[in-house]
C-alpha cells in the first residue's frame, strides 16, 4: 500500500484555501477601495409631500421607543404627512401612557408573535383603509435628525422605491460597542456605499429602511416567520430586480450591543438566519446568473463568505501554523493578512482612528471565539 505524502496533501489544501480566501479578500478590497471617495448623490428638491407610515415593532419591554417617537415628532417634515405606529407585545404602564399622549397609533400584538414580519403584517391589516406612499421600518430606540424625512422624500420622489439609510452607532461606552460600531461602519463602506457606487444594490440592515408601501403590503405575507425579516426582504427585492438605494448622509442613530453576552446572542441568531437564507437562495443562483440578475448573484456570494472577523482569525492562524511547518508556504498568507487589514483600514471612518479603538481590540479574541462558536453550533429556529 502506497504511503500518503502528507506534504503534498497539505500543499494542495493550502492552495485551495488560499485561493478561496484570496477571492473573498479581493472582493472586499474592490468595494472598500471604491467606497473611499464617498457617496453623496444630489437629488432635486421637491415640493410634493409623500405620505409615510413609520413602524416600530416591539418584542418585549422596550420603553426606549418613547425617545424614538420624540425624535420623529421634532421633524421638519409636516406632521400631517406621516403616521407613527407602535406594534407592541409588552410596554411599561408609564411608557404606554406617554405614548398615548403623543398622537401615536398603538397596536397591541394580539397573539404574542415574536416575529417582526407578522407584527408588521398585522399592523398593515389594521391600517387597511389608509393610503400611504412609503413605509419606514425602525427599531425601538432609533433616533433621527430633523431633516430625516425631508431627505428621504426627495429620494423617494426621484424614484427610489427601496432606501437604506446610514445606521450610526450611539453611546459607545464599552469595548464591545466600539468594535461593533467599527464593524458596522466597515459594512456600510463595503456593502452599501461601495456597492451603490459600482451599480449594485445596498445591503439592508434591519433599521432605517424605507419601502414602497404597496410593495411591502403585497410581499410581507411571503416572509417566513423566525427566519430573518431583513434577509428575506433582500431576497425578494433582488429576485424581483428592485434596486436598494443607500443614503450615506441620512443618519439613523441606533444603540449597539454593549457586552459580549448580547453580542453572542445576536450572532447566534444572525448565523442561523444566514444559513437559512443561503440554503433557500442557492437553488435560484443559476437562473439569476443566466438572466443577468447580478445583484442577486452578488447577494448569494455575500452569504457564502465567512464573516470578516473570522476571515482575519483564520488567515492569521493558518499563517502562524504554516510558519512552523514550512515558512515558504506561510509568506503568501502573511501577505494576504496584511492585504485584508489594509482593506479594513480603507473602510474604517477617520473618526474611529484613535487610541480608544485600538484599546477596544483587546475584546477581539473573545468576540472571535463567540463568532466561531455560533458558526459551529447555530441551528435553525422553529
Amino acid at each position: 500500500m502506497e504511503q500518503i505524502n502528507w506534504y503534498d496533501v497539505i500543499k494542495a489544501a493550502d492552495e485551495i484555501f488560499f485561493f478561496c480566501f484570496m477571492v473573498f479578500t479581493c472582493y472586499l478590497f474592490i468595494f472598500a477601495f471604491f467606497s473611499f471617495k464617498g457617496q453623496r448623490k444630489r437629488y432635486p428638491k421637491t415640493s410634493k409631500k409623500h405620505r409615510y407610515v413609520v413602524f416600530f415593532p416591539i418584542k418585549g419591554f422596550d420603553a426606549v421607543v418613547v425617545d424614538s417617537i420624540k425624535s420623529f415628532l421634532e421633524q421638519a417634515y409636516s406632521r400631517e404627512y406621516f403616521e407613527l405606529v407602535v406594534v407592541y407585545d409588552k410596554l411599561t404602564p408609564m411608557a404606554l401612557q406617554t405614548l398615548k399622549s403623543m398622537s401615536v397609533i398603538l397596536l397591541e400584538n394580539p397573539d404574542g408573535w415574536q416575529s417582526r414580519a407578522r407584527m408588521l403584517e398585522y399592523a398593515i391589516q389594521q391600517l387597511n383603509n389608509t393610503t400611504y406612499d412609503a413605509a419606514l421600518i425602525m427599531k425601538p430606540g432609533d433616533t433621527i435628525d430633523k431633516n430625516y424625512l425631508e431627505e428621504i422624500n426627495d429620494v423617494y420622489h426621484a424614484g427610489g422605491m427601496v432606501i437604506q439609510t446610514h445606521v450610526v452607532a450611539k453611546k459607545l461606552k464599552t469595548n464591545t460597542a466600539i468594535l461593533n460600531a467599527v464593524s458596522e461602519e466597515i459594512n456600510n463602506a463595503i456593502f452599501r456605499r461601495g456597492h451603490v457606487l459600482l451599480g449594485f444594490s445596498a445591503s439592508l440592515i434591519g433599521s432605517g429602511m424605507v419601502f414602497n408601501y404597496e410593495w411591502l403590503k403585497k410581499n410581507l405575507p411571503k416572509i417566513k416567520r423566525y427566519h430573518g425579516l431583513t434577509k428575506q426582504l433582500e431576497s425578494l427585492l433582488l429576485k424581483q430586480g428592485l434596486f436598494i438605494e443607500y443614503l450615506e448622509h441620512v443618519h439613523t442613530y441606533e444603540e449597539k450591543v454593549k457586552n459580549i453576552a448580547d453580542f453572542d446572542k445576536q450572532r447566534h441568531n444572525w448565523y442561523a438566519i444566514k444559513r437559512y437564507s443561503l440554503r433557500k437562495s442557492l437553488k435560484h443562483f443559476p437562473k439569476a446568473l443566466f438572466v443577468g440578475n447580478f445583484d442577486y448573484c452578488d447577494k448569494i456570494f455575500q452569504w457564502i463568505m465567512p464573516s470578516r472577523i473570522l476571515m482575519l482569525v483564520f488567515i492569521f492562524f493558518i499563517a502562524l501554523l504554516l510558519s512552523f511547518f514550512n515558512w515558504a508556504l506561510a509568506i503568501k498568507w502573511w501577505g494576504l493578512l496584511f492585504f485584508l487589514a489594509l482593506t479594513f483600514s480603507i473602510a474604517t471612518p477617520g473618526k474611529f482612528v484613535r487610541f480608544r479603538t485600538v484599546w477596544a481590540l483587546i475584546t477581539l479574541p473573545i468576540i472571535s471565539l463567540s463568532i466561531l462558536k455560533n458558526l459551529l453550533f447555530s441551528r435553525k429556529k422553529n
